[in-house]
C-alpha cells in the first residue's frame, strides 16, 4: 500500500510542478507582452544644431532639411531640424545671417519670422516674441486645442527659431516647456 500512497503523491507532485511551469510561463509572457507595450513616446536626446552654436534635447529621432526663403526682402538659407511625436512637431531652425544685415534689417527678421509662427495657428503676434523669450499660443486648429511654444532671436550670426507645436491632448505644456527649455546656447 505505501506504494500506491508513494505513487499518488508523486503524480500530484509531477501534476503540481505542471501548473507552477504554467504559471511561470504565464506570467513571463505577461512580462513581455506588458514591455513591448511599454516603448517610449519620448525618448530625449541631446544634439548640436545651428552649426554647433546651440545644443537642445530632442525627443525622437530627428530629420534635417534645407531649403532657401525670403523674409523682408532678405534671401535665407534655412536648415531645419525636427522631431515628431505623434502629431506633435518639435524643431530648431536656423539661418546664417550675411554680416553686412544691420540691426533694423536682423530686427525686422525676427519679427517676420515670429509673426508667421503666429499667423500659423491665426492668433496675434505675443509681444515677448520680439524680445528673443519663449512666447506661448493657445489656439484651435482643425477642431482641436492646440499649443505652440516659440522662440526667435539672433546668436552670433545666425537667426534661430525654435519651436514645438502640436493639439494639446498629445503635447503636454511640460514636454513642450522641457523641449524649450533644453536649449543652450553655446
Amino acid at each position: 500500500m505505501t506504494g500506491v500512497v508513494c505513487n499518488l503523491k508523486l503524480q500530484q507532485n509531477n501534476g503540481f510542478k505542471e501548473q507552477m511551469l504554467r504559471v511561470k510561463f504565464l506570467l513571463v509572457l505577461f512580462g513581455l507582452l506588458w514591455l513591448a507595450g511599454c516603448t517610449p513616446d519620448y525618448n530625449w536626446r541631446e544634439l548640436t544644431v545651428a552649426d554647433d552654436r546651440a545644443v537642445v534635447a530632442f525627443p525622437a529621432r530627428v530629420q534635417t532639411e534645407q531649403r532657401t526663403l525670403k523674409a523682408d526682402g532678405i534671401e535665407l538659407v534655412f536648415s531645419l531640424t525636427s522631431a515628431a511625436v505623434e502629431q506633435s512637431v518639435f524643431s530648431v531652425g536656423y539661418a546664417p545671417l550675411s554680416p553686412e544685415l544691420d540691426a533694423a534689417q536682423t530686427e525686422r527678421l525676427v519679427r517676420a519670422f515670429a509673426t508667421a509662427l503666429a499667423a500659423r495657428v491665426g492668433q496675434p503676434l505675443a509681444p515677448q516674441a520680439l524680445s528673443g523669450d519663449i512666447f506661448e499660443i493657445e489656439s484651435v486648429v482643425g477642431g482641436q486645442a492646440a499649443r505652440l511654444m516659440g522662440r526667435v532671436l539672433i546668436h552670433r550670426g545666425v537667426l534661430l527659431q525654435v519651436v514645438v507645436s502640436g493639439p494639446q491632448k498629445s503635447l503636454s505644456k511640460e514636454h513642450a516647456t522641457e523641449f524649450m527649455r533644453s536649449l543652450v546656447l553655446r
